[in-house]
């Protein structure tokens, strides 16, 4: 028998006993570290598993995970995140998370976690043959259970403005109240309050949420900058009453093809640089870092301080 799942997709022993072969050949496979054990019963090519990030991860074992119980189950929080492509920060979670009925008594074991929270129909959308959580529910479950970090993260992505499928702010609102009670409705208000339609990267996210806890004063987003020449762009944050701009820079602005345009990552530096230039021309300080300096507080305060910005005392 021929290694299996050569173009990627999974495979299932139960198929693999439909065709008359033999399953062991999968188990033999994954001693030859030709494949991958997904889940239970379910393979996919080594060389293509390893090719996967964590999104595509999870998302390949929900899938797995909803081939072989015997009725649709509704995935959730990280897992349905992993499904609707929404970036978080932070690890993400082995085990898969899924609604169940309020009065269920079900409990979490093995790989699964299970909700009994319960869901509305309206709530729930069809992915790829998998039953998941709508984007806006899924926000509000992570809002309620996740790291302040990764909920505003999930929320900022949800809200983008440039996301032609953005949702509203509004309707995150609506949700929140439709549900109350319900355990951890209080932290969720406050991810919702502080999320923003504004933010364009989960590092733009990431950095305002760390000013936020460092006491550092809230920027203004997305602020536009023209000089004679005309437009020279949008800043990621600004503090105008110090008069400083601040970039948060991850590698894909500079290594990311839909990003570059078809530029070459010398042209990259080189336009960031006369953008840059044409906004300090105009009188401010110009602050700019990674995701090393962005998402380590430890790092991110000293390097705000010396750009003039203060931490602020908070009732």
């Amino acid at each position: 028998m021929d290694t299996p799942s050569p173009d990627g997709s999974l495979v299932f022993a139960r198929d693999v006993r439909r065709t008359g072969h033999n399953p062991n050949a999968l188990t033999r496979a994954v001693r030859r570290d030709e494949l991958a054990r997904i889940a239970p019963g379910s393979y996919m090519s080594r060389q293509h598993w390893d090719a996967l990030n964590e999104i595509q991860r999870t998302t390949q074992r929900a899938r797995a995970a909803s081939e072989r119980w015997k009725s649709a189950p509704v995935f959730s929080h990280w897992t349905a995140a992993a499904i609707h492509g929404i970036p978080l920060i932070g690890a993400w979670p082995t085990r898969l998370h899924v609604i169940i009925d309020r009065a269920s008594t079900v409990r979490s074991r093995g790989e699964i976690v299970r909700h009994a929270i319960g869901v509305d129909a309206d709530d729930v959308v069809l992915i790829d043959g998998m039953l998941v959580t709508s984007v806006a529910r899924t926000v509000l479950d992570l809002a309620a259970d996740a790291t302040f970090m990764s909920a505003v993260t999930a929320a900022d992505f949800a809200l983008c403005h440039k996301r032609e499928t953005r949702i509203e702010k509004a309707e995150l609102a609506e949700i929140w109240e439709n549900r109350l009670p319900f355990r951890g409705h209080v932290r969720a208000r406050r991810v919702l309050d502080f999320a923003t339609h504004l933010a364009e990267s989960p590092l733009e996210s990431g950095s305002r949420v760390n000013m936020h806890l460092l006491g550092f004063p809230a920027p203004e987003l997305q602020v536009e900058w023209r000089d004679y020449r005309g437009l020279i762009g949008y800043s990621d944050f600004f503090w105008r009453e110090f008069n400083r701009v601040g970039e948060a820079d991850g590698r894909a602005k500079y290594f990311d093809d839909e990003l570059a345009r078809g530029r070459s990552l010398k042209q990259i530096v080189f336009d960031e640089k006369i953008r840059e230039d044409r906004i300090r021309a105009l009188g401010p300080g110009f602050s700019r870092w990674d995701w090393n300096i962005g998402m380590n507080p430890r790092r991110l305060k000293p390097f705000l301080l010396a750009a003039g910005l203060p931490i602020e005392t908070r009732r």
